[in-house]
């Protein structure tokens, strides 16, 4: 058909709607691209004054070509949506008509519109049609008229292989939020990695209490990047969670209470500080649970009752003590302070103990208040110029200059003692990472006293970034991670870096036989389990290092 002028396509329509001739004014229609916007208002102006059952489907095949119309004209959806509601049974004829060609678009209004008998034809579509793409539109539509009704059906799709059509599904079972819709999205789980980040978000939109429950379901789950992924979900939830979190720390799961706690400490609610209290109190036997409940105490506001924390200093896990030392640090009191300067007092192996710890954890505020005990000061200035890693002793120099200990911290200077062979040997450089500053900072102590050059890391991507350009002798990972799990951060350094080239560790508390597989898979050389000593972390390293 040869171009058209603007006067002739006007004059075409009039007869097409007086002859009521659909298909040639559908041809003429085509060319409505052509025309200018006055021309192109005319036009359409003419189908809004012409019969229901003539306009609707010529006004939803314009739009369904050309989309961008209603930029041009906004209320020109609106007003298909009109003479639908003003004739409904030409609408649902239409959308029943497996030849339209508009079918997909007048699907996708379904949603907006939200008919009941709308609703029975697109379940009747979604049964027995097998297109994709005409499937995808279909569930979108449900998803948008809400019935709870669909879900069953809708389920069904989050088994298909197509990624859209099951994705689109997940978003419509989602918009449902019947319990039915959620407890089907929580079987399909552990499936599909993609898959099943949409589908806590989809728990985490809904926020009803079977959704939620479903959320704190993720902390047992078999997979680290579902855990990770739950846990930041259930924090963002905040008090929301907080009973179901509580009602955790009652079990005798220990991976569950560990990942709970952790949880609590992130969300930083002091809502959390009587069930952890309970927990303390309870002396649970798994020493990463103490170290968890300790940890997480440290990161909440303890305004009363902080003399729990006195009992992690006496523990038999170095790692407990330290967390137990951080925690006292960040809720420090008269009635603490008073039993500290007892223990340092007594001058044994116990005391030695605590100086170190406070050191290591860079407890700053014990550590001025103890300056006054001639045993603290002479031990820590000692350790401090002897033993510790050069960060930790900057630190305190700079704590005891802000403080007015100007000579303490140049005596520290001063009696700074490393020999030269220590100097001028190269130090094997050891990358840890790990989610947990407190973690971080025991391997830090441990890979310096080893001899080892520690360079460590809270962030796992960032992690891997580096990794990646400083080519370290060796890798120590957490497993359970924000972001990317540490099974993730092992399979983006064997895309550059074999198992011989650069030795990988995970040191987790985790200890299911999926995730060590899936570690293992993924190119780990070694698992150790926290609780993990020095003795521990140097005989893996020694294996691989020499």
């Amino acid at each position: 058909m040869a171009k058209i002028k603007a006067a002739a396509f006007i004059s075409e329509i009039k007869n097409n709607i007086a002859e009521k001739d659909a298909v040639k004014a559908n041809i003429v229609l085509s060319y409505i691209a052509e025309m200018d916007l006055a021309v192109q208002k005319e036009a359409l102006d003419l189908f809004w004054q012409s019969p229901p059952e003539f306009a609707i489907p010529l006004l939803a095949s314009v739009l369904d070509k050309f989309p961008y119309l209603s930029n041009s004209f906004p209320d020109l959806k609106e007003r298909l949506v009109a003479r639908i509601l003003e004739a409904p049974a030409v609408y649902m004829e239409l959308l029943q008509d497996a030849k339209s060609d508009s079918r997909e678009y007048l699907i996708e209004l379904a949603g907006e519109i939200g008919l009941d008998d709308a609703y029975h034809i697109l379940m009747a579509i979604l049964i027995n049609e097998e297109d994709h793409d005409l499937l995808e539109k279909v569930v979108i539509a449900l998803g948008d008229i809400g019935d709870s009704g669909a879900a069953a059906n809708i389920a069904e799709l989050l088994y298909t292989d197509n990624d859209d059509l099951a994705a689109a599904a997940v978003k419509a079972l989602g918009q449902l939020g019947s319990a039915t819709a959620i407890h089907r999205l929580s079987e399909k789980l552990g499936h599909k990695p993609e898959l099943d980040l949409a589908i806590l978000d989809v728990f985490f939109k809904v926020q009803s209490q079977e959704a939620i429950k479903k959320l704190n379901n993720t902390l047992t789950s078999n997979h680290a990047h579902i855990r990770s992924a739950g846990k930041e979900k259930l924090v963002s939830l905040g008090s929301k969670a907080l009973p179901m979190l509580a009602d955790n720390l009652l079990q005798g799961d220990p991976d569950l209470l560990i990942h709970t706690l952790n949880v609590m400490g992130d969300m930083g609610d002091e809502g959390a500080i009587p069930a952890v209290k309970k927990l303390i109190h309870n002396q649970p036997r798994d020493g990463n649970v103490r170290f968890a409940a300790y940890e997480t105490l440290g990161r909440l506001p303890l305004t009363k009752g902080a003399y729990v924390l006195a009992a992690g200093l006496h523990d038999s896990v170095d790692n407990v003590r330290s967390a137990a030392a951080a925690a006292i640090d960040s809720n420090y009191n008269e009635i603490l302070a008073a039993g500290l300067k007892n223990m340092v007092r007594v001058g044994d192996d116990e005391a030695l103990e605590l100086v170190s710890t406070i050191i290591s954890t860079q407890s700053g505020t014990i550590f001025l208040d103890l300056l006054e005990i001639d045993f603290f000061r002479q031990h820590a200035f000692d350790y401090l110029a002897e033993r510790a890693h050069a960060e930790v002793r900057d630190y305190f120099i700079s704590l005891l200059k802000e403080n007015g200990f100007e000579k303490a911290a140049s005596q520290i200077e001063g009696d700074k003692k490393e020999s030269a062979e220590v100097v001028e040997k190269a130090k094997k450089r050891v990358v840890a990472i790990d989610d947990s500053k407190m973690i971080l900072g025991i391997f830090r102590s441990m890979l310096h006293a080893l001899g080892l050059e520690p360079f460590i890391f809270i962030e796992p991507e960032a992690a891997v970034e580096e990794v990646l350009k400083l080519k370290p002798d060796a890798v120590l990972t957490d497993l359970n991670m924000p972001g990317i799990t540490g099974i993730e951060v092992t399979r983006r350094i064997r895309q550059k870096y074999s198992k011989e080239e650069m030795p990988v560790i995970m040191v987790t508390t985790q200890n299911e036989n999926q995730d060590n597989e899936s570690a293992k898979a993924a190119g780990v050389n070694e698992i150790i389990n926290k609780p993990f000593t020095k003795e521990e972390i140097g005989a893996a390293l020694a294996r691989y290092l020499g």
